[in-house]
């Protein structure tokens, strides 16, 4: 049996308002998950601006 049908029938049990709260969780487990890629995609832009703006030889500091 898999998570997802494990889940499913250990809801079935729970009363309607508790229902509700779980799948009010399971919305917000969703959501973060959502936001979690947002900012990955957010970070992948700013630093394809910045490689544009900024040449190898405009580094202040040695990497040596």
């Amino acid at each position: 049996m898999s998570t997802a049908d494990l889940i499913y029938e250990k809801a079935k049990a729970l009363p309607g308002t508790l229902q509700t709260e779980a799948l009010h969780y399971v919305d917000f487990l969703l959501s973060r998950q959502g936001a979690k890629s947002e900012d990955e995609d957010w970070a992948r832009f700013s630093a394809s601006q910045l490689e544009k703006q900024y040449a190898p030889a405009d580094a202040i500091y040695d990497t040596d």
